[in-house]
């Protein structure tokens, strides 16, 4: 006898991972509204964005065999990433005002700086994963898939919106780089007292 698909499972995901990943991902859209006003192009901004979130979903949805071959003590090495696109930026600014073809602003920097700092998803969600149901997996996915699209749309929104205004699009360039800075420092500190 076939067993029923388990439709309540798949329900509770999609309302679950909303809430999970936008509480893991304020920081991320104010780093991607910030560079979406600033030096990165929209194009830039969204094919990171995609590339990041294609990557965090495939070892979300692998975490309980990540997890055996990864030690997750490594993980908080990441935060080096965005530390060194921070700094990066803050001595490019002054070495070359005006220039838009930065290699930081690319869409592959772009995702290794939200991937880096994507680790608060990949443990809330990952575990989730890891002890659900194939039809619950089904809604996780889904649920992911959706509030990151509905993420990059509110992303691309607030940073045109900065855009428009000039005093708001110098504070977008100056913030980008320390927020960087900041977000790769907690990733250092934080990964220890999360993951021992």
């Amino acid at each position: 006898m076939p067993v029923a698909f388990d439709w309540s499972a798949v329900i509770t995901a999609l309302l679950l991972v909303p809430v999970a990943y936008a509480t893991t991902n304020v920081d991320n859209l104010l780093i991607m509204a910030s560079l979406g006003a600033g030096p990165a192009s929209r194009r830039n901004v969204i094919l990171g964005f995609l590339a990041a979130s294609a990557a965090v979903l495939t070892i979300i949805s692998l975490a309980s065999f990540i997890e055996d071959l990864v030690p997750a003590r490594l993980l908080g090495y990441l935060g080096f990433v965005p530390i060194s696109i921070g700094v990066y930026l803050l001595f490019s600014k002054t070495a070359s005002a005006g220039d838009e073809t930065s290699t930081v602003t690319t869409w592959p920097a772009i995702s290794l700086l939200l991937f880096a700092n994507s680790g608060d998803t990949v443990f809330a969600l990952g575990p989730l994963f890891a002890e659900s149901s194939d039809a619950a997996r089904i809604g996780l996915a889904t649920g992911f898939t959706l509030i990151a699209g509905l993420w990059l749309l509110l992303i691309l929104t607030v940073s045109s919106k900065i855009a428009e205004s000039e005093s708001l699009s110098r504070l977008g360039h100056w913030l980008a780089p320390w927020m960087m800075i900041i977000v790769g420092l907690y990733i250092l500190s934080d990964s220890t007292t999360d993951l021992v």
